[in-house]
């Protein structure tokens, strides 16, 4: 599931939601272009030295995703909004990257938060 807020939405409040759930709440934050998006994502979910910074490894990083037995990740990606106004492209690729993971894997949730 993906669940979209914007920038007048209480995004810090959801975030806190969900971690007092118990859910493992991994955040990523922003990214200008690609490659700001990948360095962003590789730091913010810890991913292992052989991620490859391009969109094919960002999915096999996201599948590889390891859980917490029986808690859901939820994957937040704060501060979108400026990937989406200067690279378009690319954030419509992470978004779609992101939706497919997550149809794929039970224990994934997506939040994007265009701030």
């Amino acid at each position: 599931m993906t669940t979209f807020l914007g920038k007048h939405s209480e995004a810090d409040d959801h975030i806190a939601q969900l971690r007092w759930l118990g859910h493992d709440v991994r955040v990523v934050s922003g990214g200008h272009d690609k490659e700001g998006v990948l360095d962003a994502f590789a730091t913010g979910l810890e991913l292992p030295d052989w991620f490859g910074r391009n969109w094919d490894a960002l999915v096999d990083a996201l599948r590889d995703l390891d859980a917490r037995h029986g808690v859901p990740i939820e994957l937040v990606w704060d501060h979108a909004a400026t990937l989406r106004e200067q690279d378009r492209h690319a954030y419509d690729t992470v978004v779609e990257i992101l939706e497919q993971v997550a149809d794929e894997r039970d224990d994934l949730n997506v939040t994007i938060v265009t701030r």
